[in-house]
This record gives structure tokens, C-alpha cells and sequence, in this order.
């Protein structure tokens, strides 16, 4: 039997971080003041069913003793629950019953019936926001004035789904995703009953995994247990669980914040040759980039469910002190997008490289452009002074200036100032202004230049220039804002002219003979420690 039902709580007391829940029931259970209907709402695993159960072996206990609220869990009435063979214990899953017909069959016209041994009869209905609106309907009159014999225990995931009419009928009751600390001693007690010691980090592991969550935690246990080994390594665990180490993956959060792309690229190799999960490393990443958020802004850490350990939420909250918001909101919107191209990528391990040299070229672009505006603008206003020290000149030897003099030197002042907006493009010049390009970025920006390596010039009309490139995540890269600004302000003063582009993706064929052709692409994925396969 799967781990997480020979270990089902089967008390109050055994319940795993819910104790503002088990605290009132189990206190309406001792003074006999039990409500006719719950809603216990919250993730999927905390123990919303688990409790209804202990609830109904509760009100039903035969040895239960006066002001105890347990149950004793030997009487016919509790071994028939905690086996699942009680017929006054109705388990209904709202998933499947979502029609009227059955709700009146199964729940109305049952609850009109004593119970045939226990002194309550109990519905249990997971789900039950998966109930049709004439299915609620049907039993708003019955939840709402049920037998003096009935109580009805309502589970759900999704709290607004259910009719205000329905919540308003019940005490409600919010369960929480289980803290860290309380999720480890519960992993340890168990680990223990069973036999077999289990290190610390593969805890914290199984801990991150689950997300709060009681019954992924112990069935991950269980997979890793089933292995037979009594004392369960990092190695051993290894074999169920996507390897990351997180204290690595706060390494490599420091390295980034800090741009140090050397070590960045050497930590990256490192998890490469030991197996690490690229993807469930960025994920780890992501969600030491979401701390970092909350920390900065000295959030109780408690009230967020967060499941990582101390040691590392403390360095954490002294990384946040390093950056301000607006750094860290570009951080993670730059590794959110660098995650969504692994799929894409020739090396898995490509993203997180390019997501270090995002990184250090960081507002690069956007300086050189400064740059080169602000030359412009001294070129403009030199050029602008020229031509009025020639009007000026002009009308000193003149005092009646010819009207035509007067529009030549107009029109080489409008001329001088502005470039060119039409111009006869063919696709060899811009191919060969484009590899200037290349060389020209390679000393400001890196980052551009490889992403300009792996794009084409395909086509030219007019002003327009259509570029091709194999890999969507340099196609998103020259979309976006600061990267393609800089382009076409520098391939427009390479071609003298104004200019505008679009990136296009190859097609499958082009694409596949691009990778077997394209030197650059490999040279690229030699320098990052890998191939393209």
C-alpha cells in the first residue's frame, strides 16, 4: 500500500499544518456543537478529506468518551471508516455526479433516510465545484435545512466557483500549504517508522518539489524509498528527482546579479557534466528570483507558504539589499523568456548562457544609442551653425540677395541636417554592410553580435530589409525594443540611409541546412562546451 494511506492521519492531533482547522472542529466535537455543513477549500493534498474522515469517525465514535474529541479508531464504527466500508459514510465525487439527477439520487433523497449503524450520516463531496448550477441548485433547500441526522462535509479547490448561495450555508474553513519545517518532521517521523535514514538534503528536495503540498511530498518518499535502499543519498534520490542543487542555484543567482559571466558560464558546465536538470534548474532560479521580490520587501516569510530553508531565505533577503526593483523585474522577465526558449534550443544549457550575456550587455545597447544621438545632435547644430554663417555672409557682400541664393542655402541646410529616407538598396550591399555590423558590435555588445551571427539577410524592397533566422530565441531578441532599435540605427548609418527590418523564422528545410552549414552556430556551441546534433 502507497505510503501516504498507511500513513493517513487518523486523529485530530496527526493532521500536518492545518491546526487553525482541527483546533475548531475538534473543539465543536468535544462540546457536541457540530455545524450541519463545512466547505473546507484550498490546494489539492493539505488534507481537506482527510479531515472530513476524521471529522465523521469523530461524530460516529462508539468508545469516544465525554469531553474527548478523538476518536478511539478500534470500534466497529471507526474501522469500518478508516476502511472505507462504512454505508453511512457517503464519499461522492463531484467530478463525475456533476448532473441534477444525481444529486437528487445520491445525496437528496439518501439524506431523508436514518443512518442504517453510525448516529450521523455524512456526505463528503469533493470537488463540488464541479457540480452543474441546476445540481447546486437542487441542494441549496437541503443544505440549507437538512436532517437533524445529516452533516455535510463540501471539498473544493476552486473556492470561486461555488455560489455565494451555497458558501453563505456552511462554516468555512481555508486550509494552508504545509511550512517547510512542519512538511520535513512529518517526512522524518515517517522515514523513520519505516526504517530508513534519509539526508537532509534530500528532504529539503522532496520538500521544494512538492510545493506544500502533504500528499506529493510522501508519494515522492515513496518512489524514492522503492528503490530499497536504507540510507537515501543525494545520489540515490537522484533517480526519481530532477537534480538542482539549490545552494548552486543561489551561486548562480549571485553571479548574475553581480555579472560575472566567467564564473556564470564555468557554475553552468559544471551542472551540465553533473546531470542537472537545465529545466528544473531554471524553475529553481525562478523561484529564488520571486523570494528575492518578496524578501526585499520584508515580507513575513511564514505568511507565503514559502518551502525553502532558512539558511537560504537569510542569504537571499542580504542578495536583495545588492539591487533595486527595477533591476530585479528585468532579471526575471529575462529568465522567464530565456526558459521558454529551452524547447527551441540546440543545447539546453544555451538559455541560461545567453540569459548571463542578457545580463552583463544589460542597457549596453541603449548607451551606445545615447551616444550616437548625442553626436548627431553636435553634428546637427554644427552644421546648422555653418549654414547660418554662410546666409550670414551672403548678405553682408549682398544687400539684396538673389530669392534663389536664399533657397540653395535653405535647401543645403534642410539637406545637411536630415538623411536620406529613399534610397536604392540591393541585397549584396546590405549583406556586406551587415557582416561590418557583426564586427562593428563584437567589441560593444556581445550578447548582439551573436545573436546578428545566427540572422540572414534575405531580401530587400526599398528601405526594407527581411531577415531570416533557424531560432526563435533570436528572432525574440531582435523583436524587442533596445536590441532592434540599436540595429537599425547602426545598419542606418552603415547604409546611409533610414532603414527598417523584420525577422522571420526558416522553414524546416532551410532550417536543417542551416544547421549543417552555418560555422558560426557550431563555433558558438563548441566556446559553450557543447554540439549541435
Amino acid at each position: 500500500m502507497a505510503l501516504y494511506h498507511t500513513h493517513r492521519p487518523q486523529k485530530f492531533t496527526e493532521v500536518v499544518g492545518q491546526s487553525h482547522v482541527t483546533k475548531t472542529i475538534s473543539n465543536q466535537v468535544m462540546a457536541n456543537t457540530i455545524s450541519h455543513a463545512y466547505l473546507f477549500s484550498g490546494a489539492r493534498g493539505i488534507g481537506k478529506t482527510t479531515i472530513a474522515r476524521i471529522l465523521a469517525m469523530a461524530v460516529n465514535c462508539e468508545k469516544r468518551k465525554e469531553n474527548e474529541s478523538e476518536p478511539c479508531n478500534d470500534c466497529d464504527s471507526c474501522v469500518d471508516i478508516k476502511n472505507s466500508r462504512a454505508i453511512d459514510i457517503i464519499e461522492i465525487d463531484a467530478a463525475s455526479h456533476t448532473g441534477v439527477d444525481n444529486v437528487r439520487e445520491n445525496i437528496i433523497d439518501n439524506a431523508q433516510f436514518k443512518p442504517t449503524k453510525s448516529k450521523y450520516k455524512v456526505f463528503i463531496i469533493d470537488e463540488v465545484h464541479m457540480l452543474s448550477t441546476s445540481a447546486f441548485n437542487a441542494l441549496l433547500k437541503t443544505l440549507e435545512e437538512p436532517p437533524e441526522h445529516v452533516i455535510f462535509v463540501l471539498a473544493t479547490t476552486e473556492l470561486h466557483k461555488i455560489p455565494e448561495t451555497i458558501i453563505s450555508r456552511c462554516q468555512r474553513f481555508n486550509f494552508h500549504k504545509v511550512p517547510y519545517d512542519e512538511l520535513a518532521a512529518h517526512l522524518k517521523n515517517i522515514s523513520k517508522k519505516e526504517g530508513v535514514k534519509i539526508d537532509k538534503d534530500v528532504v529539503e528536495r522532496i520538500i521544494n518539489k512538492s510545493d506544500g503540498c502533504v500528499r506529493d511530498a510522501v508519494s515522492l518518499l515513496d518512489q524514492i524509498m522503492a528503490t530499497g535502499e536504507k540510507n537515501i543519498s543525494t545520489d540515490i534520490a537522484a533517480l526519481v528527482l530532477p537534480i538542482s542543487n539549490v545552494e548552486d542555484v543561489y551561486d548562480f543567482l549571485e553571479i548574475l546579479i553581480n555579472k560575472r559571466i566567467g564564473d556564470g558560464l564555468e557554475l553552468i558546465n559544471r551542472q551540465v557534466q553533473e546531470g542537472v536538470n537545465i529545466k528544473q534548474f531554471f524553475h529553481d532560479l525562478i523561484e529564488l528570483l520571486r523570494v528575492m521580490v518578496i524578501a526585499k520587501h520584508n515580507i513575513k516569510m511564514q505568511s507565503i507558504g514559502l518551502d525553502l530553508s532558512k539558511t537560504v531565505l537569510k542569504k537571499i533577503k542580504e542578495l536583495s539589499t545588492m539591487i533595486d526593483d527595477s533591476e530585479l523585474v528585468k532579471i526575471i522577465d529575462m529568465a522567464i523568456a530565456r526558459k521558454n526558449n529551452i524547447s527551441s534550443s540546440p543545447l539546453p544549457q544555451l538559455p541560461l548562457e545567453l540569459l548571463l550575456l542578457d545580463r552583463a550587455a544589460e542597457n549596453q545597447p541603449e548607451e551606445n544609442l545615447d551616444k550616437k544621438d548625442d553626436n548627431t545632435d553636435e553634428n546637427n547644430k554644427k552644421d546648422s551653425k555653418d549654414a547660418n554663417s554662410e546666409k550670414e555672409e551672403l548678405s553682408t557682400n549682398n544687400d539684396n540677395p538673389n530669392n534663389s541664393v536664399k533657397n540653395t542655402i535653405e535647401d543645403k541646410e534642410l539637406t545637411s541636417n536630415k538623411k536620406s529616407t529613399k534610397t536604392n538598396l540591393d541585397l549584396d550591399k546590405v549583406v556586406k554592410k551587415w557582416k561590418e555590423l557583426i564586427i562593428q558590435t563584437e567589441s560593444e555588445s556581445p550578447s548582439l553580435a551573436i545573436v546578428l551571427k545566427n540572422c540572414t539577410p534575405k531580401a530587400v524592397t526599398d528601405n526594407n530589409i527581411k531577415l531570416s533566422t533557424a531560432f526563435a530565441i533570436y528572432k525574440d531578441k531582435l523583436d524587442s525594443g533596445s536590441f532592434c532599435e540599436s540595429v537599425r540605427t547602426k545598419l542606418g548609418k552603415l547604409l546611409d540611409c533610414e532603414i527598417c527590418f523584420e525577422v522571420e523564422m526558416d522553414s524546416p528545410e532551410d532550417s536543417l541546412k542551416s544547421n549543417d552549414n552555418n560555422d558560426e552556430i557550431h563555433k558558438l556551441a563548441a566556446a559553450f562546451g557543447g554540439e549541435v546534433v
